[in-house]
């Protein structure tokens, strides 16, 4: 995308795509969310009043919509970086993160400034992969408690049926 997200929900609006419209919105620019509800519901209401007393607008109902005030916060800290386009050469560093929503990234961010030392983050706030590498390789003691007998699992109350596949009465199945 080229970062012009008002554009193309007002083209989607002007061109009576409204759901379309609000589930950009929801997705891209969650501040515009309750604008296009308002919309939709004026334009649902022509139709089938019932529906469009249906449609629930975030700012009124927050709990409905999972993460919403992340979304916002997302939206907030994301707004400078749009139209900003990385160069050809920088792609490999941003293609692998284009599979994460900013919501994930937001999240994880949190999650990671609340458990992760700082110098575990590359300068873009990510998890630095060579620092996560190395904690993943550091092997960890597994205790084994060797005074419980092994758990054998029974199949219809008869142990050797799992490996040979027979049925009720110990015959093979047809």
């Amino acid at each position: 995308m080229l970062g012009k997200l008002e554009d193309c929900i007002q083209l989607l609006v002007d061109s009576n795509r409204i759901p379309e419209a609000a589930l950009m919105a929801r997705s891209y620019l969650p501040s515009k969310v309750s604008e296009i509800v308002a919309i939709w519901r004026k334009d649902l209401s022509k139709v089938n009043p019932k529906a469009a007393d249906s449609l629930a607008d975030p700012a009124e109902y927050p709990n409905l919509f999972e993460d919403w005030q992340v979304a916002l916060t997302v939206e907030q800290n994301v707004a400078s970086q749009r139209g900003h386009y990385p160069s050809a050469d920088e792609y490999l560093n941003h293609a692998e993160k284009s599979d994460t929503t900013l919501v994930e990234a937001f999240k994880r961010m949190q999650v990671i400034d609340e458990e992760e030392p700082v110098e575990a983050l590359d300068e873009n706030g990510e998890p630095d992969e060579e620092v996560m590498e190395t904690e993943e390789n550091v092997d960890e003691a597994v205790q084994v408690d060797t005074d419980q007998p092994e758990e054998t699992v029974l199949v219809n109350g008869n142990e050797g049926e799992e490996q040979w596949g027979t049925n009720n009465e110990g015959t093979s199945p047809a």
